[in-house]
């Protein structure tokens, strides 16, 4: 209860609190109404902010802050969602790095320590054997050249090197390690060694395995123990596939740790990606390795190193007619023994589909594959039906193919637009029928695709399958993409396709929502060419939605995710301008295009 009346506060005068009438008002000239007014909030306070918790832009800024996600109020308010971040993990980031750094340092040191031990005549029994430590007898072979020359193709090295690395790939010899720099702990001692541990070789495969799905690899469980042991004997992978694990592996795990370690660590494991092709792999191992180093190239932006990758796929596909359809015969005699190797195949198949279609729209290069490849893909369902709606790789590979079809049908129903009365009627009559039988059949694969990524991402969010999760979002955001455009198409002049346009946009935007800081290193640029249709599809229906501040939130955090997919990845440069052509109807929102230098490779 108030311990002032309120004709004392309204005059502005020290009241005694007396009641029923206070000092004040009982000795006012004229009557007045002593009212006391509680004015205890009706609810408690929430708990304080712990220190921490505070989002990096107001930290810096000395701002006060509500930790709100995914972006506070008063980022919110300013119109700065983009500068929003938080560093929930930055502690174990940051321990990390540390005992990664300090398990480096201990390996060096154990390595000096070997070296003085084995050349002392002193302690014989402490002489280290030249299969303990590889560097200690490292023979020309093995020292490899780091350097690429001026045409940027590695120096050719003997082929030895893959049977006699073998000795360090074993289990339970974690104290061993690869100098990355190819030279032997003896040299100069100026020069800087940067050191591979097979336990940090490990952690790279464990990576790879963790996201392998991601990468579009799908292999038998033996085949994938071998790269987790890093068994090179042959007996159940090609080694090429171990090493091409432990290049994307290193990178990946960079990310996720945020350290940069030397470049000689990672070019060492591809010099000998590059030495095992030399063996000829099998046709499906080598379209693996390639689409991998594809995707490694241009996380490194390495645009023509990527692209070189992408048609050495092709041209193994091509060359080895490697074909969706190979093991129909055996889909319907359903021989268990088949199963496995159908399916590698299938799978290597669909992610260079992905690949090749999402730089097509991404980067406007030419298609790699022909169209007969997308009528076999197609027929899948029929075949394999199973895989067609469980398979991951499957999934994200129909997912673009989707996008891109539905992109195909909105350039044709343009052309009939812009070809109205100036071709024979009959025949543009013949041209529309066609294109709506096309519509609805399309419209219909699409909508059954989005209900299949509907369950599977419910079933991956319940298992708390992370991984498999984020990438099934990514698939149902370009599906639902797709659905958005074809309803776009009729929206003009059929108020339910009109609904459903806008409908279908915002879920878009939902979904978009939910995604975490630490998860734009493991999505694709493709996703920038999704968040610029639909902003350009909410802008469209704009005059037919009463609610403009939801349309304002979702630009904002379409914006916002482009703007944080643009800092983890390459390729967002397009994509952001289309957005931001769109972004003034948002005021203050916009993200300055000077910015985007920060993106160019």
């Amino acid at each position: 209860m108030s311990t002032t009346c309120s004709a004392c506060r309204s005059r502005k005068v020290r009241c005694d609190g007396v009641s029923p009438v206070c000092g004040p008002c009982s000795k006012a000239r004229r009557p007045i109404e002593c009212v006391y007014i509680d004015t205890t909030p009706s609810e408690p306070k929430g708990p304080l902010l712990q220190k921490g918790n505070a989002c990096l832009a107001c930290r810096r800024k000395k701002k006060k802050c509500d930790a709100k996600r995914p972006y506070c109020t008063t980022c919110k308010v300013i119109g700065k969602q983009h500068e929003c971040l938080y560093e929930d993990n930055v502690q174990r980031h940051i321990t990390e790095a540390l005992m990664a750094r300090t398990r480096e340092l201990e390996t060096r040191l154990a390595v000096y320590e070997g070296q003085s031990q084995a050349l002392s005549p002193d302690t014989p029994g402490n002489v280290i054997q030249a299969d303990d430590v590889l560097s200690l007898t490292l023979p020309p072979s093995l020292q490899l050249p780091l350097v690429p020359d001026e045409s940027g193709i590695l120096d050719d090295a003997s082929p030895d090197i893959i049977s006699n690395l073998g000795a360090i790939q074993g289990p339970d010899t974690s104290e061993h390690f690869i100098p990355s720099n190819g030279s032997t702990p003896s040299s100069s001692a100026s020069s800087s060694h940067t050191l591979v541990s097979l336990q940090e070789l490990s952690d790279y495969r464990a990576t790879f395995l963790a996201h392998h799905c991601q990468l579009g690899v799908s292999l038998t469980d033996a085949k994938l123990q071998a790269i987790a042991s890093g068994d090179i004997s042959g007996t159940h992978i090609h080694p090429v596939l171990v090493y091409a694990a432990q290049v994307i592996g290193c990178c990946f795990w960079q990310l996720q740790h945020r350290i940069t370690l030397n470049s000689a660590v990672e070019t060492t494991q591809l010099k000998l990606v590059e030495r095992a092709m030399i063996d000829t792999p099998p046709p499906i191992a080598r379209l693996q390795v390639h689409c991998i180093l594809a995707i490694y190239f241009l996380l490194k932006r390495q645009m023509r190193e990527g692209r070189e990758q992408l048609m050495k796929a092709a041209q193994v596909t091509l060359h080895n007619n490697l074909r969706f359809d190979t093991h129909m015969a055996e889909a319907f005699a359903t021989l268990e023994h088949t199963i496995d190797d159908a399916q590698e195949q299938i799978c290597a198949l669909s992610q260079l589909m992905y690949l090749d279609k999402a730089s097509t729209m991404v980067l406007n290069d030419p298609s790699l594959l022909t169209d007969d490849y997308d009528r076999q893909f197609q027929s899948l369902p029929y075949m394999f039906p199973h895989m067609t709606k469980n398979n991951l790789v499957v999934l994200r590979a129909r997912s673009v193919a989707l996008l891109q079809e539905s992109r195909r049908l909105a350039a044709r129903w343009t052309e009939l637009i812009l070809n109205l009365g100036t071709f024979d009627p009959q025949a543009t009559l013949d041209e529309q029928t066609k294109w709506y039988e096309d519509y609805w059949g399309h419209l219909e694969d699409v909508l059954e695709h989005n209900s299949t990524l509907t369950v599977s991402t419910l079933k991956s969010s319940f298992g708390g399958h992370r991984e498999l999760e984020l990438t099934l979002k990514m698939c149902t955001i370009m599906s639902l993409t797709a659905a958005a455009e074809l309803h776009r198409l009729l929206a003009s002049h059929h108020p339910d396709s009109r609904a459903k346009c806008l409908s279908t946009a915002l879920e878009v935007v939902s979904i978009t929502k939910e995604l975490r800081d630490d998860d734009y290193h493991f999505l694709d640029p493709i996703l920038g060419t999704c968040w610029s249709m639909v902003a350009a599809l909410l802008e469209e229906q704009r005059p037919h939605v009463e609610e403009h501040a939801q349309l304002k939130t979702s630009f904002n955090i379409i914006l916002n995710s482009a703007s944080k997919l643009g800092l983890a990845l390459p390729y967002m440069e397009r994509s952001l301008v289309n957005i931001n052509n769109v972004a003034p109807a948002c005021d203050d929102s916009q993200i300055q295009l000077s910015d985007l230098s920060m993106f160019n490779a």
